[in-house]
């Protein structure tokens, strides 16, 4: 997860979707000065800023700069999954599927990394085939497996090469018929 906050990081500075009263928490973040990037966070959070709120909420879920509380993390992540920040919902289902300050739900892991993958996010694009091709929190389902690994191996996103073994893993599970399916469901996409 924290290859994903600084990927989330450099994307949000290259793109210039951060707010110029975040660059503090990111400039210190990536010094390893938690407890500044927290002061920074905390009062945006508050006030309602989904970004800072799953910023907040990753210090809070790996205890950095602030004692590890996963109930904190929790309230952080789902104010930020709730206003549509895919980063924000990607961490959702993690901490549903991992059962981190609340009771493990594979069912409702599966529904934010979904949201999360609709929008790009290559981690739950990964998750989520990884939940079609063992049927946690969905039915078992190859064919959304290979979908969803498919865009994610062909994502320039944080780990493409990861989604392509896992796709190349299930293939060998899938028939050919499945596989023709697959595709097809692809081409329509």
């Amino acid at each position: 997860m924290r290859y994903i906050l600084l990927f989330t990081i450099l994307i949000s500075v290259w793109t210039g979707a951060v707010p110029a009263d975040m660059d503090a928490g990111i400039e210190a973040y990536e010094r390893g000065d938690y407890g500044v990037a927290r002061a920074a966070w905390a009062p945006l959070a508050s006030a309602g800023d989904p970004m800072a709120q799953y910023f907040l909420g990753h210090l809070y879920a790996k205890g950095q700069g602030i004692a590890r509380d996963h109930g904190k993390a929790l309230v952080l992540f789902r104010a930020s999954a709730s206003q549509g920040e895919p980063y924000g919902q990607f961490a959702l289902g993690y901490v549903y599927e991992h059962g981190q300050g609340i009771e493990s739900n594979a069912g409702e892991a599966a529904r934010w990394y979904r949201s999360a993958a609709e929008q790009g996010i290559l981690p739950a694009q990964n998750n989520l085939a990884l939940m079609y091709e063992q049927g946690r929190g969905v039915a078992r389902n190859y064919v959304q497996a290979y979908y969803w690994y498919v865009r994610g191996a062909r994502s320039s996103g944080l780990n493409p090469t990861k989604a392509a073994a896992n796709l190349e893993h299930l293939i060998g599970k899938m028939t050919p018929a499945e596989i023709a399916v697959a595709e097809r469901f692809l081409d329509k996409r």
